[in-house]
């Protein structure tokens, strides 16, 4: 399933009750005199940067939560999506949880769904499919496309319900209806169009998607349709090996479920390169972050990729960064370092200079120079010269915070992998 929350956002919270014509400055008192309704209204100006305020997440989160701590439901529904995204504050599941609720309990359809989303996939909750089906229904109930999608897909494959292929189908055709793109894809590979027309034969399908590869173990599919999780990932491998890759995916998709984490790697890996499935970058973004949070190293890079580059997610650095750095690839992520602090400077490209270039303005005392060329020369495994700029550039009263920040956790990354180095030496060679 897709997590589509914020497009619908967009779509339906945009409406504010700023009065017309408004300035920032007037807007800003009324919500620091208490007006809920404009701290809502100044935490969307600085989420979409317009009307005044530049663009800035930790200022919108701030507003939001003035107005959600004041009972605003969007606004509650809205905090917990930059807690869930890591919008303007830290990450953080129990918190996204804890808001969608408060809103969800006022009837807000948006976070209902998202709620549903957080029990579907154990965000923040202990995971329960029968209470995701609980919040999914309630945004159904007021027609929201995602939440038909999403109960659809329970209702297909018996997760929180009793397996109902005709409800699944229903559900589908509500979503399709408004526009649910899943929904029409899934009616198509069901063999089913959204007006109700069949398009192949189910029985036909069924059959084609059944059989056994030539090298599918018996003992493995048992253990697998007994819902042994390392042995449905390795029926998924066996599938693929054998080039059905529906089944693969169909096995990786229940290993998965159930919190596997290679798994959930191979199963972004279908979705990025649209093997088995159709292509679909968000989706694969989804599951390298499942498989990065289950502890998987090629998720993490990966799921960093997704972020620098903004692959199927809202383009990050920071957030790259956090991964490269989780996976152990480091260079990665000093090469995404230069973009993040590059992002917060104009003029010079700093992130497209080279050494030389760097150097000279490094020597000059320029504090961004000296933490970007320290990364160039990171990268370049010259780690000896690139401390010695790292802690010229933490000892700069011209550095801003983040390059100092920067600089910082690589000399001490330096540091740990030297003494590490000593250790081992003094293991292997002392007396």
């Amino acid at each position: 399933m897709k997590h589509v929350f914020l497009c619908f956002v967009l779509l339906f919270l945009g409406s504010t009750t700023a009065v017309w014509g408004e300035t920032l400055s007037e807007l800003q008192q009324r919500a620091e005199s208490g007006d809920s309704d404009a701290q809502y209204d100044l935490a969307m100006r600085y989420w979409e940067g317009k009307e005044g305020a530049p663009k800035d997440d930790s200022k919108a989160f701030y507003w939001a939560k003035k107005a959600a701590e004041q009972g605003n439901a969007y606004a509650q529904s809205w905090v917990g999506y930059f807690y869930e995204n890591a919008y303007g504050t830290a990450r953080d599941f129990g918190e996204a949880a804890y808001w969608y609720r408060r809103s969800a309990d006022q009837g807000n359809r948006f976070s209902q769904n998202n709620l549903g989303e957080c029990y579907y996939y154990g965000r923040g909750v202990e995971r329960s499919y029968e209470k995701a089906v609980l919040w999914y229904k309630k945004a159904a109930d007021q027609e929201f496309p995602s939440a038909c999608y999403n109960l659809g897909w329970c209702y297909e494959n018996g997760e929180g319900v009793a397996s109902n292929r005709s409800l699944a189908i229903s559900y589908y055709r509500k979503a399709a209806a408004s526009g649910n793109e899943d929904a029409r894809q899934r009616l198509s590979k069901l063999g089913l169009s959204a007006d109700g027309s069949s398009t192949t034969s189910a029985s036909t399908a069924s059959t084609s998607s059944s059989s056994s590869g030539s090298h599918v173990d018996p003992s493995t599919l048992a253990n697998a349709q007994s819902g042994i999780d390392v042995s449905q990932y390795v029926l998924g491998q066996q599938y693929f090996d054998d080039g059905n890759y529906e089944q693969a995916v169909y096995w990786w998709r229940q290993a998965a479920k159930q919190g596997y984490g290679k798994a959930s790697l191979k199963l972004g890996d279908c979705y990025h390169d649209g093997v088995g499935v159709d292509r679909n970058v968000t989706t694969a973004a989804h599951w390298y972050t499942e498989a990065a949070e289950q502890g998987e190293r090629e998720a993490c890079f990966k799921l960093g990729t997704c972020y620098e580059t903004g692959g199927g997610v809202i383009k990050d650095y920071q957030i790259a960064v956090k991964y490269y750095d989780k996976g152990g690839y480091l260079t990665a992520s000093a090469l995404c370092s230069r973009k993040w602090l590059q992002q917060y400077r104009s003029g010079f490209d700093y992130a497209a200079a080279t050494a030389g270039e760097l150097r000279s303005r490094a020597n000059n005392g320029d504090a961004l120079a000296q933490c970007h060329l320290g990364l160039l020369l990171y990268a370049d495994e010259k780690t000896t010269e690139a401390k010695e700029w790292f802690k010229k550039c933490a000892a700069n009263t011209r550095a801003n915070n983040l390059s100092k920040t920067i600089a910082k956790k690589y000399v001490d990354q330096i540091e740990e992998a030297d003494e590490e180095a000593a250790e081992m030496f003094e293991l292997f060679f002392g007396f």
